[in-house]
């Protein structure tokens, strides 16, 4: 949302006006220096800022849905899963094979990262329980699996 370089600098309004009271007219704005007057006009507009809370606000919703899934699904008695809440990580790329109990192994061959996969998947499957979310990761995680053995020159079995 940050822009990548602003549009006006105080040294860019100096050189398009030869006074600062020149300036503060042409703009029609109220500055004190011509820093402020190069801050004023890049300041987002409303509609940027009206984007941004649309945006904000979406955000804040959905991680409300999330938050009552999992207050639901720990309603239920089941204890704490912490390869369910690896599952639901909104910062899974950076999850390891590891904390999900599955060994180097499991990426050397095309069988053995499936079957680890169908382990998860009977466990984390929204039939069996587990959410979509977590089930749209596992699928992730075997895609992920799956190019590495065949980065690693595994065999399909």
């Amino acid at each position: 949302m940050a822009s990548a370089s602003p549009k006006h600098t105080a040294a860019s309004l100096k050189e398009q006006f030869k006074t600062f009271t020149d300036a503060k007219q042409h703009f029609r704005l109220k500055a004190r220096s011509w820093q402020a007057l190069a801050d004023k006009l890049n300041a987002p507009s409303v509609d940027d800022l009206k984007t941004q809370l649309a945006t904000l606000e979406a955000q804040v919703a959905k991680l409300e849905s999330e938050n009552k899934q999992l207050r639901a699904h720990a309603a239920t008695g089941a204890g704490f899963d912490e390869v369910g809440f690896w599952l639901l990580d909104r910062n899974f790329e950076r999850a390891k094979f590891e904390d999900f109990g599955i060994s180097e192994a499991a990426t050397e061959m095309e069988s053995q990262a499936q079957a680890e996969y169908k382990r998860l998947a009977q466990k984390y499957h929204p039939d069996n329980g587990g959410l979509d979310e977590q089930m749209q990761n596992l699928n992730r995680l075997r895609n992920q699996m799956l190019s590495i053995v065949k980065l690693n020159g595994g065999v399909g079995i």
